[in-house]
């Protein structure tokens, strides 16, 4: 999952209140939030709540940084507080609205956006806006229900430059590129001084692989604001992801990036969120050596509470990353247990699995797979890593189970079918073989289907490897092979590893010793002829092979 996305802020407007001393206060606030000086600006908003303690506008704007940060239990408690303070001030419904999303309530969500637009005059349309950027943040992403509340506000709000935010923002999150631009220009046409949209502009070409149209935009945003902190992080993380598609440039790209960054801390002041940030930063960049030791240094500064408990989740990806398996596991643990599970993602486990599979605890990897699997099903990596796991711990029954559910997966690879058949012929030749007494019913349906997986990579790949092991499982299922399904298979293995362009290995030979001579078994008694020229191919590959030897003076006996 991309963490950035968790934590981006994104563009915000202005909402104008009822006196200007009040709005100018408000804007303070909320400027503070677009420069990503969020300590700043908690101190502001409390401010406000304390002073003003009857606008609602104070507790609804408070909370949605909150949201933004995540933190929806302290952003629900500042909504509620807004009501009871301002019945009138019908934002703080949306606010809810969107923390019931968090929590993924919809039916709860909608009863408070309605609330909020019950009251609406015939000229409103702010709350369709906030209400359509309810969906759009990332632990609430519905971006197809996002859309239609920005639809209704532009009856009335077709000139607000928010609107257009709103809009880009969310094909941002689409990654319509080009749909994205077009909205934050228009939004811009109505109003240039918003450098944050200016940012937006420059992380999309970032994205889009276009560094050197990114770095021009950004350092076009910092020519006009010097000050404005996250031009500084949009031009690092650029330098970074610009480093890390082109190799040659990383000594000259990567200073810069470090550089732009502590930039970037020192226009926030260095303060807990924006060194926050810069672990996200970090662990996006794939720097795990520097976050690491980052991550530590900040739980030990700020330790890994409330609003920065996911710094521990930073802290076990990087050492896992690192190889400091016991110190990862150590911090995901603690992590998962105190965490609030809503917050929890597959990822958490699955680094956690990775680190148990590195210290060859297997049962234990196993365990988090299935845990990650669980949160995120639609995960093929995850699917995959379970499947290798019960493998490689010859648990094949269980790895056939994961690989059957790999291949169900629109885009399984021939691996996956191969490994498929190969987990359901090991757990027929190991497992069900040896029971007593044996369950012939199962034994028939497991190599059937290790048959058909073998099968269709024979077929579509072509693979040598899986027609040879398609001949082994048509000799299980009937040694007498009346329609020579195992002969052909095996002729096709013989065919395919032959026609290589590489000498054979002693792999290849074995094989090739072994397709040779079933083939020749099965014609002594059909075409002695026949017969002589497998057993004949075979002894050339294995010229001190007795039972060979003995089979061609059968043969002529």
């Amino acid at each position: 999952m991309n963490i950035t996305k968790k934590i981006a802020i994104a563009a915000i407007g202005f909402v104008s209140m009822g006196t200007v001393t009040i709005a100018q206060s408000l804007e303070d606030a909320r400027n503070a939030v677009t420069a990503e000086q969020y300590q700043k600006a908690k101190s502001m908003f409390n401010n406000l709540v304390t002073t003003q303690a009857n606008v609602g506008a104070n507790y609804f704007y408070f909370g949605d940084l909150y949201l933004r940060l995540e933190n929806a239990d302290s952003a629900k408690v500042l909504f509620q507080k807004g009501i009871a303070a301002d019945p009138g001030y019908s934002f703080n419904y949306i606010g809810l609205g969107t923390v019931d999303l968090f929590n993924k309530n919809e039916t709860a969500a909608q009863a408070n956006f309605d609330k909020a637009t019950a009251s609406m005059k015939k000229r409103d349309y702010k709350e369709y806006i906030y209400i359509g950027n309810a969906y759009t943040y990332e632990r609430s992403l519905n971006l197809d229900k996002a859309f239609p509340w920005f639809e209704k506000a532009k009856a009335n709000g077709s000139k607000d430059p928010e609107l257009y935010v709103a809009l880009g923002n969310a094909y941002k999150a689409q990654k319509k590129n080009s749909e994205a631009v077009a909205e934050y220009q228009r939004a811009l046409t109505y109003n240039s001084n918003l450098p944050s949209v200016d940012v937006n502009i420059g992380e999309i070409w970032t994205a889009a692989y276009n560094f050197e149209l990114a770095e021009s935009t950004l350092n076009e945003v910092v020519a006009k604001n010097p000050n404005f902190g996250p031009a500084y992080r949009a031009l690092a993380e650029n330098s970074y992801r610009w480093a890390s598609q082109f190799p040659a440039k990383r000594s000259e790209l990567l200073p810069k990036a470090k550089e732009q960054y502590s930039k970037y801390l020192d226009l926030t002041d260095r303060s807990a969120d924006s060194r926050y940030r810069y672990l996200i930063f970090l662990l996006n960049a794939g720097d795990f050596a520097t976050l690491e030791t980052e991550a530590k240094d900040f739980i030990s500064k700020y330790s890994s509470k409330g609003d920065y408990k996911l710094a521990e989740r930073f802290l076990g990806y990087a050492a896992i990353e690192n190889g400091h398996n016991q110190e990862g596991i150590s911090a995901m643990k603690n992590f998962i247990s105190s965490v609030d599970k809503k917050r929890l993602i597959a990822n958490d486990y699955l680094n956690l699995a990775k680190a148990y599979q590195s210290n060859k605890e297997d049962s234990l990897a196993i365990e988090n797979y299935v845990k990650g699997y669980d949160l995120d099903t639609s995960n093929v990596e995850i699917l995959g890593n379970i499947a290798k796991t019960y493998f490689a711990s010859k648990k094949y029954g269980k790895a056939a189970d994961y690989y059957q559910k790999l291949t169900r997966q629109p885009k399984a690879s021939f691996t996956d079918w191969f490994y498929l058949g190969y987990s359901k012929y090991f757990y027929f030749a190991i497992e069900l073989n040896n029971q007593k007494p044996r369950n012939e019913e199962l034994i028939k349906k497991t190599l059937l289907e290790a048959d058909s997986a073998f099968t269709y990579v024979a077929e579509k790949a072509n693979n040598a490897d899986a027609y040879l092991y398609v001949a082994r499982v048509e000799y299980y299922l009937d040694e007498k092979d009346p329609e020579q399904k195992a002969v052909k298979a095996y002729d096709k293995f013989i065919e395919l590893t032959l026609a290589k362009t590489t000498p054979l290995t002693d792999r290849d030979k074995t094989n090739l010793v072994e397709a040779y001579s079933y083939n020749g078994g099965y014609f002594a008694a059909k075409d002695k002829v026949k017969a002589k020229e497998y057993f004949d191919k075979a002894l050339e590959l294995d010229p001190n092979n007795a039972q060979i030897k003995e089979a061609l003076r059968a043969i002529k006996g």
